[in-house]
């Protein structure tokens, strides 16, 4: 196993890990006991598998394993203990002191049971709390979907507005890609507009895309929505000018290994060795994250062990990976 000793007085940042899933089953069985709902099963072990990643899966299958977990986290008080848990677990497991958490309140609302306002302001301040304990700058990510109305998505990033000086430091797009017929038919141009009234109140942009969807859609988001992030972005690999284009322009790559293992858009790490070498070579800008550390079992020294294990990336590309997240992140937009 590789040697982690020259991380230990290197702070870390965590780019691109979904709120949903960084927070244990043990957590989430006694957050949903706690709220009265009723699970899919009586039994914690089965429980625990349904909502944690062992075997490989299909993308669509994958992201399925959210709605339980949202469910789960759809109160006020259950999302101001997860994102406390998430933040204080990142910093002692890992001594990550730089932390961005995405979720979407819309999904957390129970059909619209739940107020926003009051969602979101019990998971800043969820966190706000954590920092208190803890030597992190923590900022919350605000997701749309692609299975939603332009309605909902400009109440995402509405809010994201009203709350960026408590904590929302930026927006995302996010979602199935097949799994309704808002998300199969969507285009990147449909939020183009949102993206800008977030961009001019000085939030930081970050895109899902080129993790299922292929570098035609990569290069539809660049150009109609204009990026500082990707997240995961591995399709680009394939494109020779869009590599180009995102070194000139410094957008950078939210990259989740673990992660794309997983949804098998990764075949192996053969392919994964080709996929980083591919980006070194072009100087394309790209971060490591989990992507959800619990769900995946997996933590980010975890992540920089199994890269370097696998002769997949060397310590100065861990460092330098490092390095870029920290000054990529958007905490720093709004002065947190």
């Amino acid at each position: 196993m590789a040697d982690l000793s020259f991380l230990k007085n290197i702070p870390l940042t965590e780019l691109h890990t979904h709120l949903g899933f960084s927070v244990s089953p043990t957590m989430l069985w006694e957050l949903a006991h706690e709220q009265g709902l009723k699970l899919p099963t009586k039994d914690y072990w089965e429980f625990e598998k349904l909502i944690t990643i062992y075997d490989q899966k299909d993308y669509e299958e994958y992201l399925q394993l959210y709605d339980l977990t949202e469910k789960i986290q759809s109160s006020p008080e259950a999302l101001f203990t997860a994102i406390q848990v998430a933040i204080s677990g990142a910093y002692r497991k890992n001594n990550i002191t730089k932390l961005e958490l995405r979720f979407n309140p819309i999904l957390r609302a129970r059909g619209g049971e739940r107020d926003l306002d009051h969602i979101i302001v019990f998971t800043l301040q969820g966190m706000e709390r954590a920092m208190l304990k803890y030597p992190v700058k923590a900022g919350v990510i605000l997701m749309m979907d692609r299975r939603f109305t332009e309605h909902e998505n400009a109440a995402i990033v509405k809010k994201a507005i009203k709350y960026k000086y408590r904590g929302v430091v930026g927006v995302d797009l996010a979602g199935p890609i097949k799994r309704t017929e808002n998300s199969q038919g969507f285009k990147p141009k449909q939020i183009a507009h949102l993206i800008k009234q977030a961009k001019e109140a000085g939030l930081g942009v970050t895109v899902h895309t080129g993790e299922a969807t292929n570098v035609a859609e990569m290069w539809e988001v660049i150009e109609e929505l204009k990026p500082n992030r990707i997240g995961h972005g591995i399709a680009c690999v394939e494109d020779e000018k869009l590599m180009k284009h995102l070194t000139t322009k410094y957008i950078v790559l939210e990259t989740c290994p673990t992660s794309n293992l997983h949804t098998k858009l990764v075949k192996n790490f053969d392919e994964m060795r080709h996929m980083y070498s591919t980006l070194k070579q072009h100087n394309v800008p790209f971060t490591i994250n989990t992507d959800g550390p619990e769900m995946q079992r997996i933590s980010l020294r975890g992540e920089f062990e199994k890269l370097l294990d696998n002769q997949i990336l060397t310590v100065e590309d861990i460092l330098k990976a490092n390095k870029i997240a920290t000054e990529a992140s958007f905490i720093r937009y709004t002065g947190r």
